[in-house]
């Protein structure tokens, strides 16, 4: 058999070779990959089938954490299988190469102290359920959907398109803005001298109009919150307008409404104030 020594002779290794070897290792290849396609295949239709029979989006949204997890699993478990496979076709001799692979470990466990604390990290948060895949987060400056999350690292993809990779083990304080409602706010200003009494009627009916609204009915699951007075400001007062809607819908339906207050205001006559200068030229003359 040949050792992993004999690897520095490339003669040596160049006459073990031959059409039979070479074909075997293609089809070992080609078998590595339909079997890795095959195992996550059915990761997705095991995980299908139980997410089709649950109702709670938020608990389907853990599911699909979970689906992510078990696939970077399978990944491992399937190369190594087949790379073991393939270097014993080779002809190496595994013996040595777990040998090494055991003091490199105890070397990793001392060294590498920053991933162990990933990994642990990564169970508590993919156990207790803090993130899941779609939840879009804070995590220190780094804000994003969560577009993967496996034992190591969480993978962030932020509203520009940039991409955030943050190990699990850095990760101390979590803000999730998408955990099972959302509070979307809407701060309208008005001139001071608006008939509040009569605006907050007209924020009620505009309430009522977009719950009946059937592109958005679906997303609010309260009655809006309308707050009297929330501050004065400089140049005008400021109402304020709280929902209650599903998370991930909270943008959606923030957009909107300002586009309904914007335009029943200026059918109505009712002023949104702006900051003005007012600039006087003196005449030096």
């Amino acid at each position: 058999m040949v050792t992993i020594n004999d690897f520095t002779s490339f003669e040596a290794f160049m006459s073990k070779v031959d059409l039979g070897l070479i074909t075997k290792l293609c089809l070992e290849v080609i078998f590595y990959f339909v079997v890795l396609f095959l195992v996550k295949k059915l990761i997705g239709i095991f995980f299908t089938k139980i997410v089709t029979k649950i109702k709670d989006h938020e608990i389907k949204r853990q599911y699909a954490t979970i689906q992510y997890l078990c696939i970077s699993i399978a990944n491992v478990v399937v190369f190594l299988f087949f790379a073991t496979n393939i270097l014993g076709d080779l002809g190496v001799d595994m013996k040595p190469i777990l040998a090494t692979a055991g003091v490199f470990g105890v070397a990793i466990g001392f060294g590498g102290k920053r991933f162990v604390e990933d990994i642990i990290s990564g169970l508590m948060i993919l156990l207790s359920g803090q993130l899941r895949a779609g939840d879009y987060i804070t995590i220190d400056n780094s804000t994003g959907t969560v577009e993967s999350i496996n034992l190591v690292m969480i993978k962030l993809r932020a509203y520009n398109g940039d991409v955030h990779f943050v190990r699990n083990g850095l990760v101390e304080k979590v803000i999730n803005h998408t955990r099972d409602f959302s509070h979307p706010i809407v701060d309208i200003p008005v001139a001071y001298n608006t008939n509040i009494p009569y605006v907050i009627e007209v924020l009620k009916e505009l309430g009522k109009e977009i719950r009946n609204n059937p592109d958005f009915s679906q997303y609010i699951l309260d009655e809006p919150e309308i707050v009297a007075i929330d501050k004065f400001d400089d140049s005008a007062i400021l109402l304020r307008v709280r929902f209650k809607t599903r998370a991930l819908q909270q943008w959606a339906v923030q957009r909107y409404f300002r586009i309904m207050v914007k335009e029943k205001f200026d059918k109505l006559n009712i002023t949104i104030p702006f900051n003005q200068m007012e600039v006087t030229i003196k005449d030096k003359a």
